[in-house]
């Protein structure tokens, strides 16, 4: 179903992370990858970095940093504007304050004593920044979103920004719920449009990391997440302000992206984090009501189990795709085992399938 072209390696550097990334051409034609650079999975060291080609993804350049808080910078998305306007989106986070499997620990103790309650006041959260010269130079403050974890926000073809994720989260004893926002002046302020209807766990929804795609004007598509489930999705045709509720599809795995294809599919990308670990795509020929189950490919596999994963896809020519994705051994080291990443000869880092689906 696929023909492979090309595999590479968009970033990679020695006892360097890079984990969860978004993409996106800018207006003048560069390709970029946006990632979290970091020492290992959960640590203090996580910052937000670009990585451009100028080659329409055949090369890569070095990453150049962002953004850098004195907390934890994750999960970052980069999505093009339809003015030129690139924003750059992650969530900062404190939870290696609580983490003690590094084997950094001591470092992690040291960064995380210095951590005030304002500090967490003033950088938990999900943030934005904004690029007005394809990201060659970014806006020093960032601005907050109410909500979102991954890929996040989308704009919509009414100019609009919508960002779905868990309300309450970075607030402590706040409830917390799966809300959907919109912004209608880029950024500045949101508003809620929309709480899902969404069974809890431990006080937390069971739904998280999602991506939106809208398939036709006003009409989207939501994927969500949960953990070592299937996917959900839901749909809305009022340009996100009402939402069905979250039905579990037949595609196993997370979390997901979606691409509207240039031939009018829809393409779902997805981690699937059990043996065999890959990564995987399957295709909508209706705007997301049904999946082709039957025939979902595989684009890249492993023969360890290993953290990996978050792909993300663009439509580089007519008919050929690129797909971007994370691969990490750090984190894989027990006591008397030895360290994963000295006894693997396959690549870490932002790794790349450029391919076509036939």
């Amino acid at each position: 179903m696929i023909e492979i072209i090309k595999q590479g390696i968009v970033a990679s550097r020695p006892k360097q992370m890079y984990g969860w990334p978004g993409i996106t051409r800018a207006a003048n034609g560069d390709i970029i990858v946006a990632a979290s650079e970091r020492k290992r999975h959960i640590c203090p060291w996580g910052h937000q970095v670009i990585i451009r080609s100028t080659d329409n993804g055949h090369t890569w350049q070095l990453p150049q940093e962002v953004y850098n808080s004195e907390l934890d910078d994750r999960d970052a998305n980069i999505v093009t504007l339809k003015d030129g306007t690139l924003v750059l989106s992650w969530f900062t986070s404190d939870a290696f304050i609580k983490y003690h499997k590094s084997m950094e620990c001591t470092l992690i103790a040291e960064r995380a004593a210095r951590v005030t309650e304002q500090m967490r006041c003033e950088l938990l959260g999900t943030w934005m920044l904004k690029s007005y010269d394809h990201g060659e130079n970014w806006d020093i403050k960032p601005l907050r979103i109410p909500v979102g974890m991954h890929i996040s926000p989308t704009q919509l073809s009414d100019g609009s920004l919508l960002s779905i994720g868990w309300e309450g989260l970075f607030q402590n004893g706040a409830q917390k719920a799966l809300c959907c926002y919109q912004s209608n002046d880029l950024g500045e302020s949101w508003s809620k449009t929309f709480t899902f209807e969404c069974p809890q766990k431990d006080g937390m929804p069971v739904l998280n990391e999602n991506h939106v795609l809208e398939v036709a004007p006003g009409k989207l598509i939501a994927m969500f997440r949960k953990c070592g489930d299937f996917l959900y999705q839901a749909s809305s045709s009022d340009y996100g302000k009402t939402w069905t509720t979250p039905q579990q599809t037949e595609i196993w795995g997370f979390p997901p992206h979606l691409l509207k294809l240039g031939d009018g599919r829809v393409l779902c990308m997805f981690g699937h984090r059990r043996r065999p670990y890959s990564i995987r795509g399957v295709i909508s020929a209706d705007n997301g009501q049904t999946w082709d189950i039957n025939n979902t490919f595989t684009l890249y596999e492993w023969k360890d189990e290993l953290d990996m994963g978050y792909p993300v896809s663009l439509e580089v020519a007519p008919g050929e795709l690129l797909t971007v994705f994370y691969c990490n051994r750090r984190d894989e080291a027990t006591p008397n085992t030895p360290e994963p990443w000295k006894t693997s000869n396959a690549p870490e880092g932002i790794l790349s399938v450029r391919y076509r689906i036939r």
